[in-house]
């Protein structure tokens, strides 16, 4: 039945993608975020939804010519500039046969991302692009959080299948990342029903965070409202709402919860910590060895550098960071070009949120650059112990990034000169 139901929806969006292109790059997105599929059985599951839409928004996009309001921005270079030197660095991999598989995937986010980009480069559109994006993991928040009460927090929070965030840091990721603009919608709410609906999400999405029983994901929440509030010049609302969650962590929560937790002050006798440390020192000796290109994607798996590089008696596992993930897989010039990329969307929101004050509604921009920067401080903090170097949810949000940049921008300019208006001066 749910198959029916999904192939339903989706068949029935098909007429409105040929008519207005960015539909279909709602749509796009809307798959890379949520996985729909991922919650079927039958037949649904086994249909490249994402491939049939993306051709038919294409064909779509250029026969109604759409690429005629294409409006670049930098950020986009820096991105494409990144992904130029992933594909070199693959073609100069230690073994192109691993590393081919994942530079295919990154492709795909990015030839998605920079679609969506090239069709909804209004503030409309944008908005539409994020309430996706909010509905999409809030879904997974609410039903994380529910899961989470049920269960009496003793099961974990996973994301769907075959998802970019399907493991408990990854999932713990996405509901941190999106947890400010969910109450950025709140905010910014059209009526009282979404107001409250972006609050119950945002509340669901924190408890979930705690399901997932991810420690860095917990102490990315922590981080991520503070930081989120203090730009905000309101700390005391941080109190406010922490209270509950640390009432939540600590009453509600099973004892195997508080002691998972605890072991983040252990980091000695923490197996699991030892493990990743000891891949941090092998994805050093690797860039070290290797420091132009690093070794390419997914290198840590590589056979031949495991028995190189991996200590004898450690299992070989994920770099689980993804800074030192970005340093082996493609060495100092990409880890350089991919904190670049980092500080750039960052210094971007920052700019916004000064420029914010000469326009009309500027309050909207000012708290789209709070809830992004406070965004990237979750990414940076879960960044630290898992593999999210490519993760796309980050890629998506530089886009709407630019997006918004670029109608602050014209916003700020000021009316240009047409030659073929008149004015006629008063008598």
């Amino acid at each position: 039945m749910r198959d029916i139901l999904l192939a339903l929806f989706l068949m029935s969006a098909f007429p409105m993608v040929l008519y207005r292109y960015q539909v279909g790059a709602l749509v796009i997105a809307f798959i890379s975020f949520m996985y729909p599929q991922s919650n079927m059985y039958g037949f649904a599951l086994s249909i490249e939804w994402i491939d049939l839409f993306f051709i038919v928004t294409i064909a779509s996009y250029f026969f109604k010519q759409g690429y005629k309001s294409y409006t670049h921005h930098p950020l986009i270079t820096v991105i494409l500039i990144l992904y130029t030197w992933s594909t070199i660095t693959t073609f100069m991999a230690i073994n192109y046969d691993y590393s081919y598989d994942s530079w295919e995937k990154f492709s795909k986010v990015l030839v998605i991302a920079l679609l969506v980009y090239a069709m909804l480069g209004t503030e409309k559109r944008m908005v539409a692009l994020l309430k996706v994006m909010v509905l999409s993991y809030g879904f997974y928040g609410i039903k994380g959080g529910l899961f989470t009460i049920a269960s009496g927090g003793t099961a974990h929070v996973l994301g769907p299948l075959s998802s970019f965030f399907h493991g408990n840091n990854e999932m713990a990721l996405v509901l941190v990342m999106t947890a400010p603009f969910m109450y950025f919608f709140y905010s910014h709410a059209e009526n009282i029903y979404q107001r409250y609906f972006a609050l119950f999400c945002a509340v669901l999405s924190a408890i979930a965070v705690l399901g997932t029983q991810s420690r860095t994901g917990f102490v990315a929440l922590i981080v991520c409202l503070l930081y989120f509030t203090w730009l905000q010049k309101k700390l005391f609302r941080a109190i406010q709402i922490l209270v509950p969650i640390a009432c939540v962590a600590y009453f509600f929560m099973p004892d195997s919860w508080t002691e998972r937790m605890a072991t983040t002050n252990e980091l000695q006798t923490d197996s699991s910590f030892q493990g990743r440390v000891d891949m941090w020192y092998a994805s050093l000796r690797i860039v070290n060895d290797n420091p132009v290109t690093g070794g390419g994607f997914d290198v840590i798996f590589v056979p031949e550098v495991i028995s190189r590089y991996v200590p004898i008696g450690v299992d070989a596992r994920a770099i689980h960071s993804a800074y030192f993930q970005a340093l082996a897989e493609h060495g100092y010039v990409g880890f350089v070009l991919f904190l670049i990329m980092l500080f750039y969307t960052y210094n971007i929101a920052r700019r916004m949120a000064r420029q914010s004050k000469n326009v009309d509604n500027g309050a909207w921009f000012y708290d789209y650059s709070i809830a992004l920067r406070s965004s990237i401080m979750a990414y940076l903090v879960i960044g630290l112990t898992t593999n999210i170097a490519f993760f796309d949810l980050l890629y998506f949000l530089m886009i709407a990034t630019a997006i918004a940049d670029n109608t602050l921008q014209r916003k700020l300019k000021p009316v240009e000169y047409h030659p073929h208006l008149r004015v006629v001066a008063p008598a």
